[in-house]
């Protein structure tokens, strides 16, 4: 039998590609990931031991050769890995994949896969990795039509779709009730009557009949009581409460606005800046609000997870008073109004921004 260099030798490689430089960093990171990966046994011969780290080396010189990121481990590659973590590369969706339930739920319809993956509920929001193959043109950005149903108040929902090579697309849904309280349990239905290469049912739709049913249960959540107000310049701002979660924490607050607020202003806007006591600052995961867009706001926005050695959160209310665009003006010479503001727009605009609120954690 040959040695398995000699083997090695007799394998020819074309590497008309080009070639990457890696760094002493990256081939550590390499090597860090692959140690993980290798199951060790008891007793192992010289000889396959030798064929281990030869793969190892081989594969390694391959992924160079052709390419491929060092920061791209198998569990980050889609298929092989976790979505969560495809999308936590902006911030999102960090230590999600850690909580969330397995699913592995598969259906096909009219030539086209869709399989959920995983799934975790915070008492307030679904959020729903999935997988959709075909080999069918589905484009850049496919849309799925058909939301996730569940509890008895009122649903929105946004998703993510990437794909990540032909006939092949991962995503990620959130799925928002609209109630002022948290659930502890859900039992979710899930009808997908089509998918379109554009929202809401345009461009080509692909129709079929995608059914799922699941059940999840909400993460543990540690509630704190705020009740704090601050105001100014018309603006009243209360913090309700706080819901920290293994991989998050939701913040749920108000606001009003008075009519002389209301009435010169098109647009009001409130945001809610988050640093702690360490001097982390706090990322914004999503947010929704109910009521008038401009009177009485009650609203939820989920920050990532918070530091476990902080013991305060600072809570910045920003609130932002802006005019939409001017399209022309009436035979008096009266503005006329656009619905919109653009995003260069010298409209009007003002940022107020209110008093600390400080939340103790400990």
């Amino acid at each position: 039998m040959k040695d398995i260099y000699e083997l090695f030798n007799d394998i020819e490689v074309h590497d008309n590609d080009k070639k990457i430089e890696v760094s002493d960093i990256e081939k550590k990171r390499v090597f860090k990931q692959l140690s993980h990966r290798i199951v060790k046994t008891k007793k192992q011969s010289k000889w396959k031991r030798a064929l281990s780290i030869a793969i190892v080396t081989f594969g390694v010189m391959f992924s160079a050769m052709f390419g491929l990121s060092f920061t791209a481990y198998a569990d980050d590659i889609p298929f092989l890995g976790n979505i969560f973590k495809f999308f936590s590369s902006d911030g999102n969706y960090v230590e999600y994949d850690k909580n969330a339930e397995e699913l592995n739920l598969l259906q096909e319809s009219n030539g086209i896969k869709i399989s959920i993956n995983d799934a975790i509920f915070d008492g307030k929001t679904l959020y729903i990795t999935y997988m959709i193959e075909t080999h069918k043109d589905l484009g850049e950005n496919p849309w799925v039509n058909g939301m996730p149903v569940f509890g008895d108040s009122g649903m929105s929902s946004s998703q993510k779709i990437s794909r990540i090579e032909d006939g092949k697309y991962i995503s990620v849904m959130e799925v928002d009730h609209l109630s002022s309280f948290e659930l502890d349990e859900i039992n979710v239905d899930w009808r997908i009557e089509s998918i379109s290469t554009e929202a809401n049912n345009q461009g080509t739709v692909f129709e079929g009949n995608w059914e799922f049913q699941f059940d999840v249960e909400a993460v543990e959540r540690q509630n704190l009581m705020v009740n704090e107000t601050t105001e100014k310049d018309g603006i009243t701002f209360t913090a309700d409460n706080i819901s920290i979660t293994p991989m998050s924490f939701i913040l749920s607050y108000s606001y009003t606005a008075t009519y002389e607020i209301t009435n010169n202003w098109d647009n009001v806007f409130v945001t809610v800046e988050v640093k702690d006591n360490l001097g982390n600052s706090y990322k914004t995961l999503n947010g929704r609000g109910l009521g008038d867009t401009k009177i009485l706001v009650s609203s939820i926005a989920t920050f990532d997870k918070v530091d476990p050695n902080a013991n305060k959160l600072i809570l910045t209310p920003i609130i932002e008073l802006s005019d939409n665009d001017t399209i022309g003006y009436d035979k008096n010479g009266k503005p006329i109004k656009a619905n919109y503001r653009s995003i260069d727009s010298e409209a009007d605009y003002k940022e107020i921004q209110l008093e600390e609120i400080i939340v103790e954690l400990k």
